[in-house]
């Protein structure tokens, strides 16, 4: 059973579970049924299910017996709709949860999400079923998506500092959910999902510089400065297509929060995730093949196209902690 299953990330899991059994054992569950239409003309079972609906529960998560569980974002409250699925997963009967979870979910770090994640791994322990989480990296399809922007503007405002990341691609992401849920990861685990290596700012300037073919500026700025530059930009509705990292997030990859660099996709799929370089690459690859033929689109603006990108997702931080 796939919760959210319509999502980007979802639509990938789907994907690849497809590849590894008949559509036949597959529960999705969403809150748009419609959209998984091919799905379940393959055979799989499509239910409506909404986190922040818990009397929609009961009846999309019965009859799982393995559940990924891809946690929810834009809820009121996130944490309580994470407890809602794991309070009526528990009702149903499920035997295994697999979780979507985030980099490092303490409650001192500045990252947006992480005191969510943090109340929901506790909720999830709590809960009584036998559990494995997965923490996943900071998406790179996002990172490559921007750059059109940076490029054109010659330069990058970001509050990062010289901190770094391990930018996972999606694929890699749904690659190690898909493994969890059907090679039965073993209960207790924790994965960090990330890409194959750390990537500071000044090796990010190098890729745009190198990709985009001309120089890029980058602008160090201070999280007050960066919090109005981002609010000026999420408020260009030109970048509507676009995800500049949030305040806090900048500010903990520079504190060093988000430097977890882990084995997860390895372990779990037997092969190395791409690279943000990689990354780099299929968007180029893209875009050249999407391009022929038709007129340079003007970089400033979201590009439909990007949203088809696939792409990226060693050393695993697992730990033993039960998930019962």
């Amino acid at each position: 059973m796939v919760t959210g299953a319509s999502g980007a990330l979802g639509r990938l899991v789907v994907a690849a579970l497809l590849d590894r059994v008949a559509a036949a054992e597959l529960i999705l569950v969403t809150r748009s049924p419609d959209s998984l239409a091919d799905a379940a003309r393959r055979g799989a079972t499509v239910r409506y299910g909404d986190f922040e609906k818990a009397a929609s529960l009961p009846a999309a998560l019965a009859g799982g017996q393995r559940m990924l569980a891809i946690s929810t974002i834009g809820a009121t409250d996130t944490a309580a709709a994470h407890r809602a699925a794991f309070d009526a997963a528990a009702e149903a009967r499920v035997e295994h949860i697999v979780w979507t979870s985030v980099s490092n979910p303490v409650d001192a770090n500045p990252f947006p999400a992480a005191k969510i994640h943090a109340r929901s791994e506790r909720d999830l322990r709590a809960s009584g079923i036998a559990c494995t989480i997965l923490r996943n990296a900071l998406y790179a399809e996002l990172r490559v998506r921007i750059t059109a922007k940076y490029i054109h503007d010659g330069r990058w405002t970001t509050n990062m500092g010289d901190g770094s990341h391990a930018f996972v691609a999606r694929t890699d992401c749904a690659a190690a959910a898909a493994a969890a849920l059907t090679e039965t990861a073993p209960a207790g685990r924790v994965y960090d999902i990330t890409g194959p290596e750390l990537v500071d700012a000044q090796q990010y300037v190098a890729l745009l510089e190198e990709f985009g073919g001309r120089q890029v500026v980058r602008d160090d700025v201070e999280d007050a400065d960066y919090g109005r530059y981002r609010g000026a930009f999420a408020a260009n509705p030109d970048y509507a297509a676009y995800f500049e990292l949030f305040t806090g997030t900048g500010q903990a990859i520079r504190t060093g929060y988000l430097r977890q660099l882990g084995d997860g996709v390895q372990q779990l799929t037997g092969r190395s995730p791409l690279s943000l370089r990689q990354v780099f690459e299929q968007q180029r690859t893209l875009n050249r093949s999407s391009r022929r033929g038709q007129r340079t689109p003007d970089p400033t603006k979201p590009d439909p196209r990007t949203r088809r990108l696939t792409g990226l997702a060693r050393r695993q931080f697992a730990t033993d902690t039960p998930c019962r």
